[in-house]
């Protein structure tokens, strides 16, 4: 039995935190598990206080996005308290202070799991992500690399080739998808004919939701449609969007609904989802939405969003930029013959046993050992 951590920044509603529970809850089944919340804020943490896991909070509230570097000092002390083992840095927000953390201390190896596109052309911004990726490639046990688009990234690729990295697609459970899916109707919204296009995920740049209000803006001039954000955010962001839902003339149907903890009945019942992403790794939201045969229309910028949907097959690609080609992505998919998911979602099950690997793998390691080469 080994001693496994897993570090999350915080227990805010995000597809990062809901692979989180579902890896954690299978390592806890086999070896000591523990998660570890850099600050107790979020939604969820009812939720993660409920796992057969012990749950660690470091700081037990930052008000909104916490600091980084303000909790390395007390992750530090608790590391240092810890028997041997692996500790797995779950979200891209949080990397930098498991990093920092563990400087010096080789009782505690490290795995990193990214899941947000590196290649993005953005200048001096780009050039700083580049040399921290390297440096976490570097201190890395092994990688989790979320979704196959993360190996355009040279470094990221040639860890794939040396077994250094293995690619996780992210996973759904059907069975239960579909059971959640029977919940109650979320909204009045639902129940009335006007259809509704759903959008998942936190209010933020990668998302691109002003993007997506702005093609419902379009759309809405030629028919009733409604769009609903599930998902949370600042109150400035949140002011800003329902800003510019009035500016593209929808504000009496748009909708932030906030966090929940069962987005399947939101997902079930959305005549379409949305998914208009800058970049993404593996969207679980994706995933979400197919499990219960929703249409969907996708980003070609959104990670593996092409390889999900095979090239259109299960749903409708636009370029990720052009409103107007979202919106009229959005209105074949409302019309009579939309492009359906039908079982996609099943090729994509529970990725709890490739991370149990991935773990053991690093607690089982010499130091300098080969990395077993991919299949």
């Amino acid at each position: 039995m080994g001693n496994i951590i897993f570090y999350v920044h915080d227990l805010r509603t995000s597809g990062v935190l809901r692979d989180t529970m579902m890896v954690a809850q299978s390592c806890a089944e086999r070896h000591d598990t523990t998660v570890v919340a850099g600050y107790g804020d979020g939604f969820f943490r009812d939720a993660a206080e409920r796992g057969s896991y012990r749950l660690k909070i470091l700081r037990p509230a930052a008000g909104s996005v916490g600091p980084k570097l303000a909790v390395v000092p007390a992750l530090r002390r608790w590391l240092r308290r810890q028997p041997p083992g692996v500790l797995v840095s779950m979200g891209n927000l949080g990397h930098a202070t498991p990093y920092l953390a563990t400087r010096g201390m080789d009782h505690i190896r490290r795995i990193y799991r990214i899941s947000n596109e590196v290649t993005r052309g953005d200048g001096l911004r780009g050039a700083l992500r580049d040399i921290w990726m390297r440096l976490l490639i570097g201190d890395a046990a092994r990688l989790a690399l979320v979704g196959s688009a993360l190996k355009r990234y040279p470094p990221f690729g040639l860890a794939v080739n040396r077994g250094h990295a293995v690619e996780v697609a992210s996973g759904v459970d059907c069975a239960l998808a579909r059971r959640l899916a029977q919940a109650p109707s979320p909204h009045r919204w639902f129940d009335e004919d006007i259809p509704v296009v759903l959008g998942i995920g936190r209010l933020r740049p990668q998302k691109n939701f002003d993007l997506l209000i702005d093609g419902i803006g379009r759309l809405a001039r030629t028919r009733a449609v409604r769009l609903i954000i599930v998902g949370g955010g600042t109150q400035q962001e949140r002011a800003r969007l329902q800003q510019l839902a009035a500016d593209h003339g929808i504000a009496d149907a748009f909708l932030l609904a906030g966090e929940t903890d069962n987005i399947f009945a939101w997902a079930a019942r959305a005549a379409v989802f949305a998914l208009p992403s800058r970049w993404e790794g593996s969207s679980l939201a994706l995933l979400e939405a197919l499990a219960v045969e929703t249409p969907v229309v996708a980003s070609c910028l959104a990670g593996d969003a092409v390889e999900v949907l095979d090239h259109g097959c299960y749903g409708l690609l636009f370029d990720g930029e052009d409103a107007d080609a979202l919106a009229d992505a959005i209105a074949t998919q409302l019309s009579d013959h939309p492009i359906l998911p039908g079982a996609r979602a099943q090729d994509y099950g529970l990725t709890g046993g490739v991370y149990l690997d991935l773990i053991e793998d690093a607690l089982q390691r010499r130091p300098g050992a080969p990395f077993p080469m991919p299949a």
